[in-house]
């Protein structure tokens, strides 16, 4: 069942003794409540709001939303012969007992019965201790099932249900890792520890779900300074995932944007993954932004979005998803549109671009590439190598151009003992450019292999991997500067 320590039975023995919530807990709970409402939509598109009892017309469809026009929130609309629906939410209160902290976890569970009225219910099942362990130290009561298959979490009372029996949460599988934390007790809480600056009651207040134990267990200075700095900006959601962001640099390096995006940015209180889109789309508008953030949360990936921007816009992506009504595997579609670059297909062209079946295409294609391999990608590297002659330069010493072929792909990664061998399909792909940098003398001799990304110089190698000389970086930094970035 679970070892509880002595230090954390005491804990839990305080906690049950006391019956007070901090002040605002039941405020908070009505709160998130009155989200618990549907709209029962009946003949005639007469509509009733569960949470105000106000009745009005509307043309919307069932299991789309609209907003009712008396309380003016935003509820899903179901048909009057609902018999049944439920909504369930998190809730976390932070407390500090003999300098620890524990979290308290509870479901707030709302049913909407037959007669279309709305019963909602709050109960504690869990607990969980803050360290700095990577171990979770989570306990649940008797009101959290101890079947292996599920979770369920009790509301009903009764004599074998005790709230002050806790024991260890020993599962494999996490049993909470986000909650809608209440805000109004954090400030005070956190006034005389390290987190006294961190500004996480804000947070609270302005994200929805948050993984606290995740904010608090990172309590040196540097974690908790990239926390504070984000929620001093208003970019409360993105402090939720400080750590992907590094603490000094300019505004371009931090967030992956230039600085006039950040107006937008803390007006829309943008996630971590609408930033990662919006590096792509390079577009202030959070209506594209949270269409294609749909695809990341329904089984996609920002990878799947940002491999498919490096062959045609996310614009032209967005308008092929709605040709098909949102029903595009973005995981498929890259693969597909692999095959069709590496094929030569002109992907600029719709007739490529857009496939009526993509599943039937991709399968089409893909069989193409692996009967057809290694004569698909040098053709591949062929035509990419026609493409970047415009960079081919040269002094008095020294000349770079790209790699023409296959063939030279696996000659300079024999004469140089590397592994430029193995790029040859991300060559072929666009993924990178390689280049060979010579002596103008002695042209058929390797040199320096060179592998460029968005026109800069990610890794420039001699023999054996080792770093160029002097010479030989001046050439590839005057290079660089005059060819690849056009700078006078």
């Amino acid at each position: 069942m679970g070892y509880v320590k002595v230090a954390y039975k005491n804990i839990f023995r305080i906690l049950d003794c006391s019956s007070e919530f901090p002040h605002g807990w039941n405020e908070f709970v009505d709160k998130i409540a009155k989200y618990h409402n549907l709209i029962i939509k009946s003949s005639k598109n007469k509509c009733h709001c569960t949470n105000c009892n106000h009745d009005f017309i509307s043309t919307k469809k069932i299991n789309e939303e609209v907003k009712c026009p008396n309380c003016k929130n935003k509820y899903l609309i179901k048909r009057s012969n609902l018999r049944y629906y439920d909504f369930k939410d998190y809730l976390s209160i932070l407390d500090r007992i003999n300098n620890t902290f524990v979290i308290r976890y509870f479901e707030l569970k709302t049913v909407i019965d037959a007669k279309h009225e709305h019963h909602s219910s709050v109960v504690e099942f869990a607990r969980e201790i803050v360290t700095n362990s990577w171990y979770q130290h989570m306990y649940v009561n008797e009101r959290v099932s101890k079947c292996q298959c599920n979770i369920a979490i009790y509301h009903c009372t009764g004599p074998y249900i005790d709230e002050k029996k806790w024991r260890q949460y020993t599962r494999s599988y996490s049993l909470i890792d986000y909650s809608i934390v209440f805000p109004n007790n954090l400030r005070k809480l956190l006034k005389n520890t390290e987190y006294k600056y961190s500004c996480i009651w804000d947070i609270a207040k302005h994200s929805t779900y948050i993984d606290l134990k995740k904010l608090l267990e990172d309590n040196n200075d540097y974690a908790i300074n990239r926390i504070e700095r984000l929620a001093k900006m208003k970019l409360y959601n993105l402090a939720l995932e400080a750590s992907q962001f590094s603490y000094s640099g300019t505004f371009q390096e931090i967030f992956g944007v230039s600085k006039d995006y950040y107006p937008f940015m803390k007006r829309n209180n943008i996630t971590y993954t609408q930033l990662k889109i919006l590096q792509l789309l390079k577009e202030k508008n959070i209506k594209k932004i949270r269409y294609l953030e749909n695809f990341v949360k329904y089984g996609g990936s920002t990878d799947d979005l940002e491999e498919i921007a490096e062959y045609i816009s996310l614009n032209r992506f967005i308008r092929y998803s709605k040709m098909h009504h949102r029903n595009v595997k973005t995981y498929l579609y890259k693969d597909y549109l692999r095959f069709a670059k590496l094929l030569g297909f002109d992907l600029k062209n719709n007739r490529y671009a857009f496939p009526k079946n993509l599943i039937e295409e991709h399968d089409k294609l893909e069989k193409q590439f692996r009967i057809n391999g290694t004569s698909i990608i040098k053709k591949a590297i062929i035509r990419r190598s026609k493409e970047l002659s415009i960079n081919k330069f040269h002094d008095n010493k020294f000349i770079i151009l790209p790699a023409p072929t296959l063939k030279s792909l696996q000659d300079e990664s024999k004469q140089q003992s590397n592994c430029v061998r193995t790029y040859a399909e991300k060559y072929a792909d666009g993924k990178c450019d390689i280049y060979f940098m010579r002596d103008i003398k002695k042209p058929k001799n390797s040199l320096v292999t060179v592998e460029v990304k968005n026109n800069k110089i990610v890794q420039s190698r001699i023999k054996y991997n080792y770093d160029p000389n002097e010479k030989q970086l001046k050439f590839l930094d005057k290079w660089e500067n005059t060819v690849l970035n056009k700078v006078a």
